[in-house]
This record gives C-alpha cells, sequence and structure tokens, in this order.
C-alpha cells in the first residue's frame, strides 16, 4: 500500500457521502459540518493530512455514480470527479466487483481497486468575467499566420476529445465510471446542464480541445489537451472570445492553477462563487453546430 492509498482511504472513510440529489441543494453546510466533525482527527503539521483535510472540506463522494446526483451538482457548478480506491475490507466489494475479480481469476483482495465519485464543491475556484478576459499578445499575429487555416467546433467530436484525453493523461480522474455517466449527459442534454465539447482543427485532424459543461448561460472548463506547440493557447483563448460574445456570464476555470491567470481569472471564495452563480439566466445556452474559421474572430481582437 502506497501514499496515494492511505490519502484516499483517508478521504473515502471521513467524507461526507451523498446518496440523494436533494443534498446537492445543501451541499455547503453539509460539507463545513462534515470537516468540522472530523478535522480534529487529523494533524495539520503533516503534510498528507494536511492535504486530506484540504480535500474533506472541498469534496463529497457517491459510490454509485449517481446520474442524478451528477446532473444536480452541474447545475449548482459543482464538479463531479472521480478517484482510485484500494479495496480493504470484503465488506466494500459489491457483487458486480465479485464478478470482476472471478474474471481476472484468483487474485488477493487488497489488489482489487474501484472507483468512487468525489463531488467537489471548490472553496476557492477561478472565474473568468468577460470584462477582465485577455487573450495572448501573439494571438491575432497567429491567428493572420501559422493558424490562418485553423477552425473551431463544439460537441462536433466528443468521443475523440475523450480518447486524446486518456492519451495525454494516462492517470487522469476521468475514470471509466465517471465518462459512462458523462457520456449520457452529453447525449441527453436538459435545459439545465450539458456536457460538452470544445474542438480546434487543421486540415482535419483534431489538434487540440477540452470537454467542459454549461449551466444556465455560464461554461466551466474540465479537462483539455492540444497536439501541437501553441495551439493550446489558441484554443483557450478562441473559447473565450466565443463566449464572450455569445451571452455567457462567467467562464469557470476551476482549481486555481498559475496559467489561468492569463486568462484574466480571479480567486473567488464560496460566498463569490454564489454572487456570481445568482446573477445567471434561466435558459440554458447551447453551441452552434457549424465550423467555425478561426479568423472570424479577428473582429473581437
Amino acid at each position: 500500500m502506497d501514499i496515494d492509498d492511505i490519502f484516499t482511504m483517508m478521504v473515502y472513510d471521513n467524507a461526507l457521502e451523498i446518496t440523494e440529489p436533494e443534498q446537492i441543494d445543501d451541499l455547503r453546510n453539509l460539507l463545513e459540518d462534515n470537516f468540522m466533525e472530523n478535522c480534529y482527527l487529523l494533524n495539520e503539521e503533516d503534510s498528507l493530512e494536511y492535504a486530506v483535510k484540504d480535500t474533506l472540506y472541498d469534496e463529497a463522494v457517491n459510490e454509485d455514480f449517481d446520474e442524478k446526483i451528477i446532473r444536480r451538482a452541474l447545475e449548482l457548478g459543482y464538479y463531479p470527479m472521480s478517484m482510485k480506491k484500494r479495496v480493504t475490507r470484503i465488506a466494500e466489494l459489491k457483487e458486480k466487483d465479485f464478478e470482476h475479480l472471478r474474471d481476472k481469476g484468483k487474485k488477493k483482495q487488497q489488489e482489487f481497486f474501484r472507483n468512487f465519485m468525489t463531488i467537489k464543491y471548490h472553496s476557492k475556484k477561478l472565474l473568468v468575467t468577460f470584462d477582465r478576459l485577455h487573450t495572448s499578445k501573439k494571438l491575432k499575429s497567429w491567428i493572420n499566420g501559422k493558424f490562418a487555416d485553423y477552425s473551431i467546433t463544439f460537441n462536433k467530436a466528443y468521443d475523440q476529445c475523450i480518447e486524446e484525453l486518456l492519451k495525454a493523461y494516462p492517470e487522469t480522474w476521468l475514470t471509466e465510471d465517471l465518462l459512462e455517466k458523462y457520456k449520457v449527459i452529453h447525449e441527453t442534454p436538459d435545459d439545465k446542464v450539458s456536457i460538452d465539447s470544445v474542438e480546434i482543427w487543421h486540415n482535419g485532424k483534431l489538434v487540440a480541445g477540452e470537454i467542459g459543461f454549461t449551466t444556465h448561460n455560464a461554461y466551466a472548463s474540465l479537462s483539455g489537451f492540444h497536439n501541437e506547440d501553441d495551439v493550446g493557447t489558441v484554443q483557450m483563448c478562441i473559447l473565450g472570445l466565443f463566449l464572450k460574445n455569445n451571452g455567457y456570464a462567467y467562464w469557470d476555470l476551476g482549481m486555481e492553477l498559475e496559467y489561468k491567470y492569463r486568462y484574466g481569472a480571479v480567486s473567488c471564495n464560496r460566498d463569490e462563487q454564489e454572487k456570481y452563480y445568482g446573477t445567471l439566466g434561466k435558459e440554458k445556452l447551447t453551441f452552434p453546430v457549424d465550423e467555425i474559421k478561426l479568423s472570424e474572430f479577428l473582429k473581437f481582437l
């Protein structure tokens, strides 16, 4: 058992468990109450336990990847994610797990892993409001130059984007269990939420993209990839320009990473996040079906 196993066991054993979609509506209070109940068990001076505390403050768990819970979480701007956990107790195994073990032959129980879903409600996350959107200083020359014949589409190659993401990040949080539910939501969006893909093309080849989700008139980026130099930056800049000029209220970039500040992101605590969420319109926006040449975005620069 390694340090990652210990981390996920501690999280799984101490985290708030969500079993009903209605609990998502009170997720902040439930998370904060659960954190206060469990934080005394952990030592802040220990780096592993500090990381566990930080995770407990942000994440609830659901072992069944419940679609209704996922849809409600997405609608409220929370991130359904996933963790892999080593099974150490027979009680944690389910009937389908025993079938899996039989298929694999006689293996030690300690070698069996199963995934569980986490619902992440960031205590701090990065949002871009479009009065603050920044694009690369090179974007105009790039579109006029080496990216002149590139184009952007939405929801044209969702499966291909997932394949590229899995190639780029083999140890990703996008586990098979979670992706199954994401695919269902992608194929059956409702009037509240959708799972979307964004693609950049060159001569019929997918060179960059991402998946994300739309709730009301806000869009959140989940995970992206790129296969050529600079095209990842171009994809982000073009997406930002599209959102800004098509009625989106803000762009949710999730956890704090330094590169995201380049696009004008600001760090928001939960009070600030809820304030922004309260400004959203009732109708959910949808992306266009037509391919758009990147050169069409020059008018916005």
